[in-house]
């Protein structure tokens, strides 16, 4: 057991790092994690033991006493365990809350923040001198990557995340302080289960990002690991976080010892393969009915515009209607419209003369050129600016083109597929977007559903993406607990199908069992049924641990397969998710004074959706004694 400073003014402070037996940063053994709150101007702080119970109150007996009047004696005890922290409520009057709902126990990442009455407590690490590492919650960093989307789409601005993680599982002494110490104050980190975390480097371009990302791989940890890195730069990377965080972990999951700095995607590439089962995709009803029009479409030359939702999907049709067709063999090459310079959109798609513009210093083909023979999927179409847009019409109408700074006619033979999620047809009645070029590319429109409106498709999906991450991070998770399973069904997954398997991949990363539970999935999963979001239609709590898919999701193959038995169907888990929602409905009406408008503030939810979730629950106000 190792010693570091002691807090002068109470013994029971003194700082004792002997986290060897955890699987979090302590692993590091030269870690601290701590408990921090301020009150009556003053930051203190004191230290979380291992497997040592630590119960905050007003007064004795609580073990940390804070004089704030809204604190029951004993109001919550917290626990340093398998690499977690827990906190329990302890029956208090003014409740404990976790990302805006009580609770009465859940798990804390580094960097949360726990509100007991009026008294906000954030867990947070330390170094071996007591230094802060100014570590973030993993929810944290994720609303400070969509804060910096929108300010680097407004302000025409660059940013970075990097994946940072090691190349072994082993203890590596001080890796974290590590990472720390090669970044400045304003880089945010993260930790991602306990050999990993990501770093937000705010309006970072390419060279700054590059500098810092190889400065991390040049650490020193250990003799037996080395930190790799994976590279994500906007707009390269993708435009919602789902797609940079993907990109970033992806990045770094091709880096190696000899290679330690990896990047993530470019604007244009060759299409990657996504498909959920081998040589197939998991379908339920409603995509089984888009499977079969790509079926139909997929041997002609017919254009097709893909209408979906960021994450549905889209870019797996693609590829299927690609592969569908005689073109099948040869390329077929990406381009995300919306991640292209304005002034470099037609370079990018046509390709460029040397000396055509500034900074062209040789001659470049284009995506068009590249694809010759195979197809050309352009991704989120509806971000074309309008000089493109004439030029894109030309060539599905001549199939020939020029190259920037050329008059030499280059003629093509690829097919074309476009994907957005914006209203094309109402954009080109507005004259946003040409309508010529919309009619020319829509000659077949297909609608892709959200993953919210797919719900047979959740359990055998997040199965797959469980297995995929459990093999790509070196773990042995078996399944999902069935609570945990009907949280996943309970949430709406404004992110669709990239969201689920980012939520996945994260639970396999911190979930210390052979299950994922209900604690290894994000707040803002867990909180799906305190919003009152769509309920499951039908209980298959057990698919997800024996590895079956539900009677209604079909797996698309090469060749026909034989359904899959159906599993007994039951109300257990049903229940226990209803029961649950009731208690986090019934706790903030408690704490609001049964007050619905205020209650269905704090909730994120219109107070009639509350009044009618307390209807179809049966939660009522306790009639006065």
């Amino acid at each position: 057991m190792r010693s570091g400073k002691s807090v002068q003014d109470d013994a029971a402070k003194t700082w004792t790092l002997a986290g060897r037996s955890i699987s979090a940063i302590q692993q590091t053994a030269t870690l601290g994690i701590a408990l921090v709150w301020h009150h009556a101007g003053k930051t203190e702080r004191r230290l979380l033991s291992p497997d040592t119970p630590l119960v905050v109150g007003r007064a004795a007996p609580a073990a940390l006493c804070i004089d704030d009047r809204t604190l029951s004696r004993e109001h919550a005890r917290f626990l340093l365990s398998r690499g977690r922290v827990w906190v329990d409520d302890l029956e208090s009057k003014n409740g404990t809350f976790l990302d805006g709902r009580r609770v009465s126990r859940a798990g804390i990442a580094i960097g949360d923040e726990v509100v007991l009455g009026s008294v906000a407590l954030r867990v947070q690490a330390f170094g071996a001198g007591g230094e802060s590492l100014d570590l973030e919650g993993e929810e944290k960093l994720l609303r400070r990557v969509e804060d910096e989307l929108t300010r680097a789409r407004h302000f025409r601005r660059p940013f970075a995340l990097l994946h940072v993680r090691m190349s072994a599982a082993v203890t590596a002494e001080g890796w974290i302080n590590a990472v720390r110490a090669c970044l400045q104050p304003v880089h945010r980190v993260a930790l991602y289960g306990t050999c990993a975390a990501h770093v937000l480097l705010p309006e970072a371009g390419a060279e700054e990002a590059h500098r810092a990302a190889q400065a991390i791989a040049a650490s020193f940890v250990g003799s037996d690991a080395r930190l790799l890195v994976g590279l994500a730069l906007y707009p390269d990377a993708g435009s919602t976080a789902d797609e940079v965080f993907a990109a970033a972990r992806e990045a770094a999951r091709h880096a190696s010892p000899e290679r330690p700095v990896a990047c993530g995607p470019a604007a244009t590439s060759v299409l990657a393969r996504e498909e959920p089962e081998e040589g197939g995709i998991i379908a339920g009803q409603q995509m089984r009915e888009v499977i079969e029009t790509v079926r139909r479409v997929g041997a002609s030359r017919i254009p097709v515009i893909l209408h979906g939702e960021t994450g549905t999907g889209k870019e797996v049709v693609a590829r299927m209607i690609h592969e569908g067709g005689p073109r099948k063999g040869r390329r077929v090459v990406r381009v995300n419209c919306g991640a292209i310079p304005k002034d470099l959109v037609e370079s990018t798609l046509f390709g460029h003369e040397r000396g055509a513009f500034t900074g062209a210093l040789q001659q470049q083909k284009g995506v068009f050129e590249e694809a010759d023979g195979g197809t050309v999927f352009l991704d989120e179409i509806g971000e074309l600016p309008p000089p493109a847009q004439a030029a894109l019409l030309r060539v599905l109408e001549s199939g020939s083109f020029s190259r920037v700074g050329s008059s030499r006619e280059i003629e093509v033979d690829v097919r074309v597929v476009a994907a957005t999620h914006r209203d094309l047809e109402a954009m080109a009645a507005s004259g946003a977007f040409r309508a010529d070029l919309y009619y020319r590319l829509g000659g077949v429109v297909i609608d892709i559903p959200p993953l919210r409106d797919r719900k047979d498709e959740i359990e055998p999906l997040a199965r797959h993406f469980l297995r995929a991450a459990s093999a790509a991070n070196g773990r042995r998770v078996e399944g999902i607990t069935p609570e945990a399973l009907a949280l996943l069904c309970a949430y709406a997954w404004p992110g669709n199908v990239r969201e689920l398997r980012n939520v996945i991949e994260r639970a396999v990363v911190v979930t210390p069992g052979a299950l994922v539970g209900l604690e290894d999935l994000p707040p803002r999963v867990r909180a799906a049924a305190a919003r009152g979001e769509s309920e499951r239609p039908a209980d298959r709590g057990t698919d997800a641990e024996l590895g079956r898919a539900p009677t209604d999701v079909a797996v698309f193959c090469p060749t026909p397969s034989a359904p899959k038995e159906a599993p007994p169907e039951g109300g257990l888990v049903r229940g226990k998710v209803q029961q649950y929602e009731a208690k986090l409905l019934q706790d903030m009406l408690e704490t609001a004074g049964w007050n619905r408008t205020e209650a269905a503030r704090r909730l994120g939810i219109p107070v009639r959706t509350l009044s009618y979730r307390m209807k179809v629950l049966g939660v009522k106000r306790p009639s006065p004694r």
